[in-house]
Parts: structure tokens; C-alpha cells; sequence
């Protein structure tokens, strides 16, 4: 097969003189296929073409092949990752003198996703540690969700990635969703536990101090804490990018009325706005502050899904919030969801809202039941909100690019 270049060397390109290579995602990909990336190790993705979702690389492009995940490797190779060239039409170069179909390089299993722990610290006044969500292959990591995580209360601050725009519209569909998993280090609470109907029931009764009031508040359909993706399984293209999203730290306790109500609507706007322009948008998602739910007092009590006499975790946040930013346009803007579909009036908001001015935020953001909503410019959030990343002087983000 043709050498793997060492990390950080830097790959030797051919000049395409030849025929591309490419492939149709829905014919001539294995069943369980390999991590496609070129030499930047980026992925290789799919674009939707005369309704075919095509990939296609360059004549004489380098193309390596992984296959992450304990006990994983190409069948046809015995190999985890490997370097080949493309050799025109659906043809792979695997040494100088053999070439082989992509069909023929699935591999044994299913890929698997890793997280890449301890990276630094993150966070208005560093309270948080980052962690990155991908695949490790070799001493090679593809890099696919950042996770800032706060280690004492035991949830996340926010988490980056990127919606591929031109991509997007090619992902594959696969209505079957993983579990989520944990990992070391984060939890010290079953959080399949914590995130059952019982157990929350059974949390609302003690905090609210009445099992009528909690009744009133908590049902099995719309009114119980669901696992709030942060970064969205919907916002990557491949199988196995979305599957790599269910991990706890990249969800936080949100009613299921406002999961599914207008966080969802958020995130297809996000996705929607990256495929009108057709290309890359960074989205930050996070959380801010705690929920308040009143008892039978009418003392406002905060919700954590774990207390103990020795610490409170896991909290339920007040608000979640998204940053959205065009780095290629350097416009952004931030928008929060109120987690609280119990509301009868609207909110005080952090910041000024400016929706009225997005017509590409095309929800009911007054739906209090669906999480009453508002947008603000990413300085206005960040100076209440400050875990959120310094992005700098930004134009607001809109459809059209500034000039247009």
C-alpha cells in the first residue's frame, strides 16, 4: 500500500492530470465505510448532484482511509488507516502497482468515536476544561466537537463545530439513534439514571415539597428533562459523525417541550442558513445559570437533576444559547431559548432582542410552551453570558452577505 506519511509531514500532492475519482454515496460505498480524508486530514463529504450525493476527489489526490474504534481495520487491507491515490473513476491506488474499488475498502466494523481529554482550560475565568469528540486512528485525531466542561458542577459550558454547508443537504438519514454514552472522568452520578421520568418525578416532588405540585408540572409526554443536544446530531453529514454526538457531555437537562419544540426549530434555521450559503457556519451551544421553579411556598428553588447532602450537579439551565458565526463573512449572531415552558408571561431578556431583523429565524419565538426565544449580538450575550468565546467585532449574521 502507499506509505502513511508521518504526522505533521506534509503530503505530497500529484497534479490531477487524469480522470477523478468518483463515487455515488448510495452505490459504491461498503456497508460499513472508512473515514474518507484528504491530506489536510479533512473529511471527504458528499455534495448532492442531479439527486445523486456524489464524492469526488481529484486524479492523483492523496486519500487515506481509516477505521477507528478498538479491534477495527480495512478487511481487504488488515490495516487501520492507510494512504492510497486516487486513481480515476471509483479506483483507489493501495500500493504502486494495486488498485481497488472504494466498495472493496469497508471496514470490519462499524466505526467507532473517541474523546480527546484535558486539552486546556476554557471558560470565563477558566472553570472549565476542553475535550474534543472524534476519532482516533493511529497517533492521528480527527477533531469533530469541542466540549468546554465544568468538572465541579458536572456540565457542560458550551461545545463548537462547524455545519458544513455545501455538504449538509447530502447527509446521510438513519432514523435509528445510538444510546448516549459517558466516559471517565466527567460524571459521578449514574447519569442514566438521573435523566429517567421516575427519577426526575421523584427529584421535583422533594425540591417543590408537593407531590400535587410536582404532578402538575411533570408529565410523561412534553413536561420531563430530555438529554438537550448541544451540537446536534442532524448538523454533521456521515453515519458515524452523527452517532458521535451522543455523549453525555454534549447534551444538558432541557423540557422536552423546549427540545423539541423551538431548540429543534433552531438548529434546522442554523442548517437551513448553511445550506443557503453554501459554506461552513462554526455554531457554539451552551448553557447559562440554573433553572428556578417556585414550591409550594412560592420560593423559587434551583433545579439540579442530582442533589446530596455533599453537592448538587447536573443542573438544568435557565437558558440555552447558540452562537452562530460566518467566519468567511466574519458575521455572527447569538440566540436563547428560554428552558422554562411553564412561563405564563415572557422573560427578561439579557439583551436587546433583535430578531424581528433575521427573517432566517422563521420560528414562533413567542411560543413560551415551545421556549419562548430572542437573538442578540454576540458582544450584547457575551457580557452576560461570559463563557461565551471571544469572536471579536462581528457584522450581524443574515442571509444576504454584507454588500449584497
Amino acid at each position: 500500500m502507499v506509505p502513511l506519511a508521518p504526522l505533521g509531514a506534509l503530503f505530497f500532492v500529484v497534479l490531477a492530470t487524469g480522470e477523478d475519482c468518483v463515487w455515488n454515496k448510495d452505490a459504491d460505498f461498503p456497508m460499513d465505510p472508512p473515514l474518507i480524508l484528504d491530506d489536510q486530514l479533512k473529511l471527504v463529504l458528499p455534495v448532492e448532484k442531479d439527486s445523486v450525493r456524489e464524492v469526488r476527489i481529484p486524479s492523483g489526490n492523496i486519500v487515506i482511509l481509516a477505521c477507528p474504534g478498538t479491534g477495527n481495520y480495512l478487511e481487504a487491507l488488515g490495516e487501520v488507516v492507510v494512504q492510497t491515490k486516487c486513481a480515476g473513476g471509483v479506483q483507489l491506488n493501495v500500493t504502486d502497482n494495486e488498485s481497488k474499488a472504494l466498495l472493496e475498502l469497508g471496514c470490519a466494523k462499524k466505526i467507532r468515536s473517541a474523546i480527546k481529554k484535558y486539552l486546556g482550560s476554557c471558560g470565563a475565568g477558566d472553570i472549565g476544561q476542553q475535550h474534543i469528540i472524534g476519532f482516533q486512528f493511529a497517533d492521528k485525531f480527527y477533531e469533530q466537537v469541542l466540549v468546554c466542561f465544568d468538572h465541579d458542577k458536572q456540565t457542560t459550558l458550551y461545545t463548537r463545530h462547524l455545519i458544513h454547508g455545501a455538504n449538509i443537504g447530502a447527509k446521510d438519514k438513519d432514523s435509528s439513534r445510538p444510546s448516549f454514552k459517558t466516559s471517565s472522568g466527567f460524571f459521578n452520578v449514574s447519569m442514566s439514571n438521573v435523566y429517567t421520568q421516575n427519577s426526575q418525578l421523584e427529584l421535583l416532588k422533594t425540591l417543590l415539597g408537593s407531590e400535587t405540585l410536582a404532578n402538575t408540572m411533570f408529565d410523561t409526554s412534553k413536561y420531563y428533562f430530555a438529554k438537550g443536544h448541544l451540537s446536534p446530531d442532524a448538523d454533521f453529514v456521515t453515519t458515524v459523525e452523527q452517532d458521535a454526538t451522543y455523549y453525555y457531555i454534549n447534551a444538558v437537562p432541557q423540557w422536552q417541550a423546549f427540545n423539541n419544540g423551538n431548540w429543534k426549530y433552531l438548529e434546522y434555521a442554523t442548517r437551513d442558513l448553511a445550506e443557503k450559503k453554501k459554506r461552513d457556519l462554526r455554531v457554539y451551544s451552551g448553557g447559562w445559570g440554573v433553572l428556578k421553579l417556585d414550591d409550594i411556598n412560592g420560593n423559587p428553588v434551583k433545579v439540579f437533576l442530582k442533589v446530596t447532602d455533599e453537592e448538587q450537579v447536573v443542573p438544568a439551565p435557565a437558558i440555552t444559547w447558540k452562537v452562530v458565526h460566518d467566519e468567511y463573512s466574519n458575521c455572527a449572531v447569538a440566540v436563547v431559548g428560554v428552558n422554562n415552558p411553564h412561563l405564563t408571561s415572557a422573560p427578561a431578556t439579557l439583551c436587546e432582542n433583535i430578531c424581528p431583523s433575521l427573517p432566517w429565524i422563521d420560528f414562533d419565538v413567542n411560543d413560551m410552551t415551545a421556549g419562548y426565544t430572542y437573538c442578540c449580538s454576540v458582544s450584547d450575550l457575551r457580557a452576560a453570558v461570559p463563557h461565551i468565546p471571544q469572536i471579536g467585532n462581528a457584522c450581524l449574521l443574515k442571509l444576504e452577505d454584507p454588500g449584497c
